[in-house]
């Protein structure tokens, strides 16, 4: 049934579960896990966390990341964060929402879901949805999980709309007046020409020697505590030693495919077994040598020269130019490609479709493009499909054209009878249902296929064919063997025993002795999505959720060092450096970013205490600065050769003619400025058309800022890994 596969194809519909019922104390009952009297002390059991007092249960918490679990690529941290980050921002947007008065229908749900699954009306969609209850009860495959995701789906339309609603109210209370937008078109017209000197702070480095101490970015943070609010974070430093293979494995991975070039015999000592492996190039049957032999499958696809030019560029150049030139029966190889070796051999040679040329007929329905467009189109899928069927069967290569005169909807090809040309057989282009039906059928035929634009009626008009070769690749991976992998565990437990209750620079340094993979991952959060070792060194970060779990784990104390082992067998010992509680955060964490604007301040205070009076002149002789002149406008705020300076525009026009600014703290370097005119503002005759630009601006602002706004202002109390992890068992 149509919503059946629908259901299954749009899994993206499935989204955070919200909404469960708070769990109820029993009055008296003061000291049992859920008491009055625990819960002052500890907080409420059943929640992970509340916003502005609203709870985050662990019920709806670990059902949420159990929906997001099969996403692949993503850690378990990075899930959980996720998941947290979406709930928190669904509680915000819905409690502002209802406190506005929003509500959202039964109704709007069914609606709303109806234009998702591509459905003219509700309705069509409660029986779509009948039928499906029916099969699952009646034990259909499929059916009950569909069911099952499709009320999952609906129960969640809920909040989802909500906060479209609110999102859309608040937007509706942007506006722009007319004396802003003549404002800003003032503001893009009128300049103001100055001259000014120049330095950039890489050069009044080299003059000043500025230093920040952790006293100065402490009382930097304490001017905006709410942006430099930190949760508690930990500092590590850590070995690591990857599952890879040894020079000796890779050797003994090339050797072995070597075999396969010329008759082998191989003895099985253990069965006493002598057996004659033949060459790959005297094998009869390609396919089944394949399947004995190599580490990889075989592929019966028959690749055109065409498409080898395509993807040669991934391969590498030699293996690419012998596919470009090779014949039947030839082999190529051993080929290294990633972390394995490779012989090719050209199986075998037939003509194959390359491009089709095809002409149809579209018949769409309301809720997709073609419909939004033609207000004509009215009929349901149902109908729509009915329609194309109709079509398709009295349809036939006399009668095709008149009938994509009289029926089809694509306004485009119905000026060509219908054709839409050729299409090469992999095309990206075109709708990749219609180009699985060209690549599936022969010339003369019509069919029956589905694409977002409608139903398709498709006739096959022409094939192109061109040569194509069926190859066939004995792969041995690059793997590391058992005596490698038992070196790689035995120098990892020999170091993680070495540095017990060493010091940091005891574990440093032995590390860097024996030439042992070492780095730092600072400012680690609990729930941190920033894997612990760069991905890039092909690392697994299947262990980041447990190493930070017993990080912060409260028995786990500086100097502490663990041993884990992940489940590609990769090896990390864990040194934990220190950890810092909730508030402020510290100099350290904080340093690369506030450290450039506190010396850029110093630089400005130092220049103007020793130039005394300001003076464009007196900071060029000084100091060497580069004198210039230029014209900015308040509203570009930018310099020639400089880019942005908004202070440089705001002394521009905050400054009489004549006057001279004191040194300037810009975005690349201190200038010090002076105003020589300022032209006389226009008279602005209409600015309307400015109106809809600056509203339009003003929304994008807000969609991108304002749930971080409502974040920033609100009482977040996260309380996942008090409630979540247990006690890390050494």
């Amino acid at each position: 049934m149509a919503i059946l596969g629908a259901i299954r194809k749009q899994t993206w519909l499935l989204i955070v579960v919200i909404g469960v019922a708070m769990v109820a104390f029993l009055a008296g009952d003061l000291f049992s896990e859920n008491s009055v009297l625990k819960r002052v002390f500890t907080g409420d059991p059943n929640e992970v966390g509340n916003v502005n007092g609203e709870s985050i249960s662990i019920a709806e918490f670990i059902n949420a990341q159990n929906a997001m679990g099969n996403n692949q690529g993503m850690s378990q941290n990075q899930i959980s964060q996720q998941v947290w980050n979406s709930l928190v921002s669904q509680k915000l947007i819905q409690s502002h929402a209802e406190k506005a008065g929003l509500e959202v229908s039964e109704d709007e749900i069914w609606n709303f879901m109806a234009r998702q699954y591509g459905m003219a009306d509700a309705q069509e969609l409660k029986t779509q949805i009948g039928q499906l209850k029916g099969q699952a009860e009646q034990g259909v495959q499929g059916a009950g999980q569909a069911y099952q995701n499709f009320m999952m789906t609906f129960e969640n339309m809920k909040p989802n709309i909500l906060s479209q609603k609110y999102m859309d109210l608040i937007s509706m209370g942007v506006a722009t007046t007319k004396k802003e937008a003549e404002f800003q078109q003032v503001s893009n017209i009128q300049n103001s020409t100055i001259e000014y000197a120049f330095m950039s702070y890489d050069d009044l480095k080299k003059k000043f020697n500025i230093t920040v101490t952790d006293d100065e970015i402490n009382a930097y943070v304490k001017r905006f505590p709410k942006f430099y609010e930190s949760e508690a974070t930990v500092d590590l430093s850590y070995v690591y030693f990857p599952a890879q293979a040894s020079a000796e494995d890779e050797a003994a991975a090339l050797n072995d495919i070597k075999k396969y070039l010329t008759n082998t015999v191989s003895h099985d000592a253990v069965n006493n077994v002598t057996d004659t492996i033949p060459s790959f190039a005297s094998a009869t049957n390609d396919s089944i040598y394949v399947s004995k032999y190599s580490d990889g499958p075989f592929m019966s696809q028959y690749i055109t020269k065409k498409d080898i030019e395509q993807f040669g560029s991934q391969l590498p150049q030699d293996y690419a130019e012998f596919l470009r030139n090779a014949s039947v029966g030839q082999i190529g190889g051993p080929f290294k490609v990633g972390n394995s070796y490779q012989l090719v051999k050209v199986s075998k040679s037939k003509e194959i479709a390359d491009s089709i040329n095809s002409s149809h007929i579209l018949i769409s329905y309301k809720g997709t493009e073609v419909a939004a467009n033609n207000p004509a189109i009215t009929r349901t899928r149902a109908e729509a499909q009915a329609m194309a069927d109709s079509i398709a069967a009295k349809a036939n290569a006399g009668n095709f054209v008149s009938l994509v005169n009289q029926y089809s909807e694509d306004l485009g090809s119905k000026v060509k009878n219908g054709n839409i040309g050729w299409t090469y057989k992999a095309s990206q282009g075109i709708a990749q249902e219609y180009l699985q039906f060209l690549n599936t059928h022969k010339v003369g035929e019509i069919g029956v296929t589905e694409s977002k634009f409608g139903f398709h009626i498709i006739k096959i008009d022409g094939v192109k064919n061109q040569t194509g070769y069926q190859f066939a690749n004995i792969i041995k991976e690059i793997k590391a063997s058992q005596g490698t992998s038992d070196k790689n565990f035995k120098d990892a437990r020999t170091f993680a025993q070495d540095v017990q209750g060493k010091s940091l620079n005891e574990f440093a340094n032995l590390a860097q002795q024996k030439g042992f993979n070492y780095n730092t991952a600072d400012n680690m959060t609990r729930y941190s999505m920033q894997p612990i070792v760069d991905p890039s060194t092909g690392f697994g970060n299947d262990k980041d959720n447990d190493i930070l779990k017993w990080a912060f784990a409260k028995d786990t104390k500086p100097g502490s060092s663990f041993l884990f082992t992940t489940e590609k067998e990769d090896q990390i010992i864990v040194y934990l450096t220190s950890k810092s509680e909730k508030g402020l955060a510290s100099a350290k964490s904080v340093r690369e970013e506030v450290e450039p604007i506190i010396i850029k301040e110093k630089l400005a205070a130092e220049i103007n205490k020793q130039l005394g009076t300001p003076s464009v002149d007196g900071f060029v002789s000084k100091y060497g600065a580069t004198k210039g002149t230029g014209s900015i406008t308040f509203g570009a705020a930018a310099l020639m050769d400089k880019g942005s300076e908004p202070k440089v525009a705001g002394a521009a026009f905050g400054l009489k003619p004549g006057a001279t600014s004191k040194a300037i703290a810009g975005n690349a370097g201190i200038y010090v400025v002076k105003v020589n005119a300022i032209s006389e503002a226009p008279k602005v005759e209409d600015a309307t058309f400015l109106v809809d630009q600056l509203t339009n601006t003003a929304k994008q602002t807000l969609n991108q800022q304002f749930l971080h706004s409502l974040m920033m202002s609100a009482d977040i109390e996260d309380t996942r890994s008090e409630k979540l992890d247990r006690q890390f068992v050494q």
